[in-house]
């Protein structure tokens, strides 16, 4: 199958790895840019660990985590985690089902006052009882021109793979713009948050089990192997 990547790089690249690794074809074309923004808190003091949902958080926050490193840090997936090792940022533990599992399980570890370094387009952060968490805003990402072949890029894709909120509302408005009927466009996201942002009349929504490129890989194949009684 043909998927269509527009997520920022460098995790464009990374998904069009696990993609091809599984034997389908990514067309990438990124309609964000990464901006790094700074880190106000100058020290992780009074916080019992730190939570990283991205990558991009990771590489944007290097010099506050690198300055801070007894504080656990708890990162969502492995591309997160991945990003730490490669920086040589030890990671306390690694969760995989979102913000909020990731939040538990630090809360079983002990942790109850919690600082969250994210994106400006971020989940909802969890309400759990007698746990406190503040949000550190370290990147945003930005939108960039519309490539040329936008129109020619999603016809010919089979899935448009949508990674947040944000993209998902862009997208969606580019495809009016480009007179591009949604009967037409099958997408797959990360949860039901991002696919109710996208709206409604599109051709499919796929929707994964767990925010990450493996559960979305999953439910795109789920949608496409027919099924023999």
């Amino acid at each position: 199958m043909k998927l269509l990547i527009i997520r920022p790089q460098p995790g464009a690249d990374a998904t069009a790895h696990r993609l091809r690794a599984a034997g389908h074809e990514p067309i990438l074309m990124p309609l964000f840019s990464i901006e790094h923004l700074p880190v106000q808190r100058l020290s992780a003091d009074g916080y019992d660990a730190l939570l990283l949902t991205s990558g991009n958080a990771v590489r944007a926050a290097l010099e506050f985590l690198t300055h801070n490193p007894a504080t656990p840090i708890y990162a969502v997936g492995s591309a997160t985690a991945s990003a730490l090792h490669a920086l040589s940022v030890r990671v306390a533990k690694t969760g995989s089902e979102g913000v909020e599992a990731l939040v538990r399980i630090a809360v079983a570890d002990g942790h109850q006052h919690l600082l969250w370094l994210a994106g400006e387009d971020h989940s909802p952060i969890p309400h759990i009882d007698a746990v406190h968490i503040d949000i550190e805003i370290v990147y945003r990402s930005t939108t960039i021109g519309t490539p040329d072949n936008f129109v020619l890029h999603v016809t010919e894709s089979d899935v448009v793979i949508l990674h947040s909120s944000r993209a998902a509302r862009h997208f969606a408005d580019l495809c009016v713009s480009m007179k591009i009927p949604r009967a037409d466009v099958t997408l797959a996201t990360f949860s039901s948050m991002i696919a109710k942002a996208a709206g409604e009349n599109w051709a499919a929504i796929i929707i994964a089990d767990a925010p990450n490129d493996a559960a979305l890989l999953k439910a795109i194949q789920r949608q496409f192997t027919p099924t023999h009684c």
